[in-house]
């Protein structure tokens, strides 16, 4: 049998493994003989490998120092990117078991933040507006928060010397097993006692009969904080606040809270005490928290008609024009944002869930150092809370007086503005 090249080739592994056939060998060895081609082919498949030359023992001692250099080296850079990784896990660890600063929580509404803050430095306003809560901001001017006025439709009365009193309903259950419905004389004056010592711990804000307090006083049964050793000797704790209902009855006023907030030196508007919710009250002054309420709620709803006449969406197209022709205006006047850092996080929670108070500190044009910061919100979107300045009138100051304008200020007029503007435009 006569063989070319290529299938021979094809039969020399077999060849060389002993697994040809009879008839291919001896075919395949008459080629080998005839062909000097594949005989060279052959003899490079048969040939015995070639050993390299052992190192000597001084280069492969270099060889293995180098190579153990080389795994000491990873395993150190590997332990310090882990140092490097786990300390700030720890930090946010911390952070998120006090619930202040960065922590993993937070991570998004802080970058929400940076972003909103990185469009303002960028004079990018209207972009800056789309990444605020403009359903919450519409929702405060048009939503009256009414819980005061709810909690004090849900006082209680109870009649004390002849005199109503209206008491919150959680307040009583603090001092009665059972609320009665009248008290007078001995059993009266322990109760005044009982309100008194209480506000003092717990920090409840208290009206109480001027004519009991100062028999309480006369007989050495008001004990204020200040006899403690815990707080400073030098701040009276004693109420020296007097106020009168519409029939000239005086009460005095206070709290373990704002005893020393204020002193009967000051001058006090005739409403101040009408700024405040107590858990006792006597009825004629809970008559004017209650007007007074429903006057405000009533006032609201007045300045809140106009945003609801013109309806979400075209209040909203004419909030963010106005938000952000306001603060080039601010801009240009003034500078704007050079630098912002973050400065500290607080979370928070109330029945509605949870949400974060970022707050950061801000740099503008002319300034080598901050001098106040921007408070924003995060339970999802974005909101403004105010700030904080170190210098009244500084740049910090005049922003955030700015920023609130151009979020709520004549928002109603430059809306309504918008709306003449469309329908004058689709006349024509």
């Amino acid at each position: 049998m006569s063989l070319n090249c290529g299938i021979a080739q094809d039969l020399l592994p077999l060849y060389v493994e002993g697994l040809c056939s009879e008839e291919s060998r001896t075919a395949l060895e008459q080629h080998l003989q005839e062909c000097e081609a594949c005989r060279v082919w052959y003899q490079r498949m048969t040939a015995e490998p070639v050993e390299a030359a052992p190192s000597p023992p001084a280069e492969e001692a270099a060889h293995r120092f180098r190579r153990g250099m080389r795994r000491v080296r990873r395993r150190w850079a590997l332990s310090l990117l882990a140092v490097l990784v786990a300390i700030p896990l720890i930090l946010m660890t911390v952070a998120q078991v006090r619930g202040d600063g960065l922590c993993f929580t937070n991570l998004i509404p802080v970058a929400k933040c940076y972003r909103f803050l990185s469009l303002l430095q960028d004079g990018s306003y209207e972009e800056a507006y789309d990444l605020l809560d403009t359903e919450q901001i519409w929702e405060n001017l048009t939503v009256y928060d009414s819980e005061r006025l709810d909690k004090l439709e849900d006082y209680q009365a109870v009649t004390i010397d002849g005199a109503v009193w209206m008491f919150a309903p959680d307040a009583l259950l603090e001092y009665f097993d059972e609320v009665p419905e009248v008290l007078e004389g001995e059993e009266a004056l322990d109760f005044w006692e009982a309100v008194y010592q209480h506000s003092q711990t717990g920090g409840n804000l208290f009206l109480i009969p001027a004519e009991a307090y100062e028999t309480l006083e006369e007989q050495g049964r008001l004990n204020t904080l200040a006899d403690t050793e815990t707080w400073d000797e030098e701040v009276s704790y004693s109420s020296s606040i007097v106020v009168e209902d519409s029939q000239g009855n005086a009460y005095y006023i206070g709290s373990a809270d704002s005893l020393y907030a204020t002193s009967d030196e000051e001058e006090l508007d005739s409403n101040y005490y009408l700024n405040y919710d107590y858990d006792c009250v006597p009825e004629l002054i809970w008559e004017s928290l209650k007007e007074k309420l429903e006057d405000e709620q009533a006032e609201f709803e007045a300045q809140a008609e106009p945003y609801l006449d013109m309806g979400y969406d075209a209040w909203h197209t004419a909030s963010r024009e106005h938000f952000a022709s306001s603060m080039e205006q601010w801009t240009e006047e003034y500078g704007g944002i050079t630098q912002f850092r973050f400065s500290n996080a607080y979370a928070g929670s109330n029945e509605d869930g949870s949400w974060w108070q970022l707050e950061f500190d801000l740099w503008f044009e002319g300034e080598s150092s901050s001098g106040g910061g921007i408070t924003l919100f995060s339970d999802g979107g974005l909101t403004f809370g105010g700030g904080s300045t170190s210098t009244q009138g500084g740049k910090a100051d005049l922003f955030l007086e700015a920023f609130s304008a151009a979020l709520y200020v004549e928002a109603v007029s430059e809306a309504l503005h918008y709306e003449a503007g469309e329908a004058d435009a689709a006349g024509d």
